[in-house]
């Protein structure tokens, strides 16, 4: 029992020696950021004006929010669902006016930029009170911007998940401040980016309770569970008509076969969390941070909902560090880092532990990450080649409002109308509302006024769909090198008719 309270009062221990403050080490930080955002936008729109960008996600996102800005609803043709019922991401509304001064899919590349950048700020503020000096809370910023899971969410096209980045932090340092109405405020925020967020609102509510304020904690965790039931048993329903769209991904058949199997079996459980590259991925987390999160592990566990979601999935995307699924648990393993840090007493040491944190970030950010000074980075794009001029030249053919299916890598830049579809959809169903229509010819067919299509890449079906339309209902009207425009020349035959 002594052990236990030594290590209690240990975990618990406020530094009280004076901070040591630095206005270089502050311009620094602001550097960092513009930085950071000037790149990841730089990035982005180069890759977006060399057709990078694709209609799985970024166009979904891009296509409801231009309609969200038309005041128009939001039922996004690339997939067939409603945007809110897809997941219950209503962060995505104050983006809404910006399309009405920059109509762009730009503007959602923007946003990410700055939201994962701007979320060094409160990691700062955070890590200057805990480490009492500003130059180490520099030092963990950087880290943090240059770490590897971080730079994929940067990469990977845009989701409103990265917004859970800075606004994690936030409630995070206005828990650490104690400033109970702007923690719940960002925690409600937080809670608007997606239905799973209280996976790790609930676990931040119980160490509240624990730690800070047991009524506000206590507050928190309810507020989650009660978000978490209305989001998955009212909302989705009600726009999707089935309810959460990802129950596929539980192992076990669903939360039911899932909870049974853990209380049965959870040596199978927890085999399979750990098989196959899984316990890698794990391994990546925690060593792209040195491995100093553990030092606080009562603060890692904030993240132990949206950790073990991952680890036991069944989708392949969600255990893999280059995907928008780590969103919440970087932001918690770096406040772990923090706090795992501020327990050396010693400032020396201290000092040693941010430069480990720095070498450890810079390491597997080359290692693993995607960004141009890493071992293998991503491809930019070249939006001066010879063939991206031709392509922007071939798509301007195609009227504002007219509807259409193209090709996946052409939706971002087509996706500002009421109706447009992945080829072979709408005369073939595939990845298209909720599946049960898989392969079947939608009605919507009709509607299709264009074809844009590569026509290189096209397998048997799709090229046996293509010829069949072009034979009796389109005739081509551009072409590019394989990229192929047609426009409707005959009227659809009714459904059910040859």
């Amino acid at each position: 029992m002594r052990a236990v309270r030594r290590w209690r009062h240990w975990a618990d221990a406020e530094d009280h020696r004076p901070l040591r403050t630095s206005f270089v080490a502050r311009v620094a930080l602001v550097a960092v950021i513009s930085l950071a955002i000037g790149a990841w936008s730089a990035w982005g729109i180069r890759r977006h004006n060399a057709f990078g960008t694709f209609g799985f996600d970024f166009g979904i996102f891009d296509q409801g929010v231009w309609l969200l800005s038309r005041f128009k609803s939001p039922f996004i043709t690339i997939m067939g669902v409603h945007l809110f019922g897809d997941h219950t991401s209503f962060i995505l509304l104050p983006l809404v006016p910006f399309y009405w001064l920059f109509p762009s899919a730009k503007v959602l590349i923007v946003a990410q930029a700055a939201a994962l950048s701007m979320a060094a700020a409160p990691l700062f503020l955070i890590a200057r009170e805990k480490l009492r000096s500003e130059w180490l809370a520099l030092g963990v910023a950087v880290a943090f911007l240059a770490n590897p899971a971080l730079q994929w969410e940067g990469w990977e096209q845009f989701h409103p998940d990265v917004f859970e980045v800075p606004l994690a932090l936030a409630a995070l340092y206005f828990m650490t401040k104690r400033r109970w109405g702007l923690f719940l405020v960002v925690v409600f925020a937080l809670l608007m980016v997606k239905e799973d967020v209280p996976l790790m609102t609930f676990m931040l509510g119980l160490y509240v309770a624990r730690k800070y304020n047991l009524r506000v904690g206590l507050l928190t965790a309810f507020a989650s569970l009660l978000w978490f039931a209305g989001a998955v048993w009212l909302i989705l329903p009600t726009l999707n008509g089935e309810g959460t769209l990802d129950a596929w991904r539980v192992p076990y058949g669903g939360m039911g076969g899932l909870i049974k199997h853990t209380l049965l079996r959870p040596w199978d459980v927890v085999a399979l969390a750990l098989e196959g590259d899984k316990s890698f991925y794990a391994w990546q987390l925690f060593a792209s941070f040195g491995l100093l999160a553990l030092l606080a592990p009562t603060a890692v566990l904030i993240a132990a909902g949206p950790l073990a979601s991952n680890l036991l999935s069944t989708f392949w995307y969600q255990y893999h560090l280059q995907y928008h699924y780590t969103t919440l648990i970087v932001a918690v393993l770096a406040f772990a880092t923090v706090i795992g840090l501020a327990h050396i007493q010693r400032f020396r040491l201290r000092t040693l532990g941010v430069g480990l944190l720095l070498g450890a970030s810079g390491l597997t950010g080359w290692m693993w990450g995607p960004s141009q000074y890493a071992r293998n980075p991503e491809a930019l794009g070249d939006a001066s080649a010879a063939h991206v001029g031709p392509i922007h030249h071939l798509l301007a053919k195609i009227p504002a409002g007219a509807a259409v299916s193209s090709h996946y890598s052409f939706v971002t830049h087509l996706d500002h109308r009421d109706e447009i579809y992945e080829f072979p959809v709408p005369w073939y169903s595939q990845n298209w509302g909720d599946g049960r229509r898989n392969g079947a010819l939608l009605p919507q067919s009709r509607h299709v006024d264009y074809i844009v299509i590569v026509e290189s890449v096209l397998n048997d079906r799709d090229r046996g769909i293509l010829r069949g339309l072009e034979e009796s209902q389109f005739e081509r009207i551009g072409q590019t090198g394989d990229i192929v425009l047609l426009k409707r020349s005959a009227p659809a035959p009714r459904l059910g008719t040859p």
